[in-house]
C-alpha cells in the first residue's frame, strides 16, 4: 500500500514564512506570525479531531494534536524565525501522513490514511504485497501493515481507514554514510529484489524514483529521530546521530503504490507514457507506449545511475569505485526497452557482478569523484583504519539486515 508517502514536503505556512523572517521584526509583528502558528493547518485538524479516538486504540499523537494543545512559546518573547527551536512548531507537511507512538511497547509507527478506491488501487494492490503468504518472501520490501483501523464516521470525501505501518526515514538522509563499496551493493540488491519480488505477483510499481525509497530508522539510529525532520530526535532533546550502515545493517523500502497495477499473468500490457515521477523515460519522451514493467527496470537503473554512477549536476556527485556497475545500468537504462533486461535477469546479472569482486573492493571508499587530493588523503586511512578493524571482528564486507541481532 502506498502505505507510505514519507517523503517530506513543505507545509505552505512554513514556505511563507522564510521570505516573511528573513527580515528582522518587532516584538509586535512576532507576535502576531506567533500567534499565526500556534494554530493548525486545516489538514492537521483531522489528527486533531481523533486524538482520543486514536488513543483508545492504542495510539499517542505528538503534543501539537492534542485537542487542549497549547504551544510551548506561549508567553515568550521568541521571534517567529526561532520557533524552530520548538517541536510543536512544525507542522506535518502531508496531510495523509501522521507519526505515533504504538503506547504499548513504546514503538515509533506511522499512520496513513490510504487512498479511497474511487481515487487509487493503493487498497487492493497493498493487500498482496502485505499477506501472510508473502511477507515472509525475503525479496518483499514492501512496507508491512500492522493493522488497519476503521472510522466510526467516514470522512465526506471517501476517506474510511488509517493504515498502521512502521516509520521510515529517506534512504539517502546522508548520502555521506555510504562509506563502502559493500554498502552500496546491499542497497542496490534489496531495491533490484523488491521489484522483481513485486513483478513476481504481476504488479509494476509505475512510480520506482528515488524519492519513493525509505529505510528503517532503528538500526542507523540510536534513538527516534524525527520522522519530518530526521536531523533532529524525534523528541527534538537534540540532534540524531546515524550510525554505520556496515555495522547496523538496514532493510530499504519501496513506497507509494497509488500508481501501482497488477496486470493478468503473461501479459505483456501497454499503457499511456507520461506516469510517474520520473519523466526521463525514453518512451515518455517519445510519446510513445510504453510496458509498464520495462519502465520499472529503467526507473530503477536511473536512481542507481543518477545517485551513484553519473550524480546529479549541483546536487549529486558522481562516486568512484562503483565501475563494476556501468555496463548492468546502461542496459537496464537503454533507450530501447526491449534491450532491457527483466528483473530476473537484472538479479541475475547482479549477483555474478558481485561475486568477482574481492574483499578489498567492497570495503574501499565510494567517494566523490571530484574530492579533494587533501581531503582523499585524510579520510582514506581513517576508512581503512576502520576496515581493518571490522576485518578483526569478522563484520561482513556487505551489510545483511536478514542476520541482525
Amino acid at each position: 500500500m502506498d502505505a507510505f508517502f514519507q517523503s517530506p514536503m513543505s507545509a505552505p505556512s512554513q514556505v511563507a514564512a522564510t521570505d516573511a523572517n528573513a527580515l528582522p521584526q518587532t516584538d509586535a509583528e512576532a507576535q502576531s506570525l506567533n500567534l499565526e502558528y500556534a494554530r493548525l493547518e486545516d489538514y492537521e485538524e483531522f489528527w486533531r479531531d481523533h486524538y482520543h479516538w486514536l488513543k483508545d486504540k492504542g495510539y499517542q499523537l505528538r503534543p501539537r494534536y492534542h485537542p487542549d494543545w497549547v504551544h510551548s512559546w506561549k508567553g515568550t518573547k521568541t521571534k517567529s524565525y526561532a520557533l524552530w527551536r520548538f517541536e510543536d512548531h512544525h507542522v506535518a507537511p502531508h496531510p495523509l501522513l501522521m507519526d505515533a507512538v504504538h503506547i504499548r511497547d513504546q514503538k515509533v509507527v506511522m499512520l496513513r490514511r490510504p487512498d479511497p478506491e474511487s481515487l487509487s488501487d493503493e487498497r487492493k494492490i497493498g493487500r498482496p504485497l502485505s499477506s501472510e503468504s508473502t511477507i515472509s518472501d525475503t525479496r518483499n520490501h514492501c512496507v508491512p501493515i500492522y493493522e488497519t483501523l476503521e472510522l466510526d464516521t467516514p470522512d465526506p470525501d471517501g476517506w474510511n481507514l488509517i493504515v498502521v505501518m512502521p516509520c521510515l526515514v529517506r534512504w539517502e538522509i546522508i548520502l555521506e554514510e555510504f562509506n563502502s563499496v559493500g554498502e552500496v551493493v546491499d542497497f542496490c540488491g534489496q531495491i533490484f529484489e523488491g521489484l522483481q519480488f513485486m513483478h513476481s505477483l504481476n504488479v509494476a510499481h509505475n512510480d520506482a524514483k528515488d524519492t519513493n525509497i525509505m529505510m528503517d530508522w532503528y538500526p542507523m539510529f540510536k534513538d527516534p529521530p524525527h520522522p519530518f525532520h530526521p536531523y533532529k530526535n524525534r523528541d527534538w532533546s537534540g540532534n540524531s546521530k546515524p550510525r554505520s550502515r556496515t555495522l547496523h545493517p538496514i532493510k530499504y523500502y519501496w513506497i507509494d503504490y497509488d500508481m501501482s497495477k497488477q496486470y493478468e499473468p503473461n501479459s505483456s500490457p501497454l499503457q499511456p507514457s507520461g506516469y510517474g515521477g520520473d519523466q526521463s523515460v525514453p518512451e515518455f519522451r517519445r510519446n510513445e507506449l510504453c510496458n509498464p514493467f520495462k519502465v520499472d527496470v529503467y526507473c530503477a537503473g536511473n536512481v542507481i545511475r543518477t545517485n551513484f554512477l553519473a550524480g546529479i549536476q549541483h546536487f549529486v556527485e558522481p562516486r568512484d569505485n562503483l565501475e563494476f556497475l556501468n555496463g548492468l545500468i546502461s542496459d537496464m537504462t537503454h533507450d530501447d526497452p526491449l534491450k532491457r533486461p527483466s528483473m530476473d535477469a537484472v538479479i541475475s546479472r547482479f549477483t555474478e557482478l558481485c561475486k568477482g569482486l574481492h574483499w578489498w573492493q567492497l570495503r574501499s571508499r565510494v567517494p566523490p569523484k571530484n574530492e579533494h587530493p587533501l581531503m582523499r588523503l585524510f579520510l582514506t586511512p581513517t576508512h581503512w583504519v576502520k576496515q581493518v578493524a571490522y576485518i578483526l571482528l569478522r563484520i561482513p564486507p556487505v551489510p545483511d539486515y536478514r542476520k541482525r541481532k
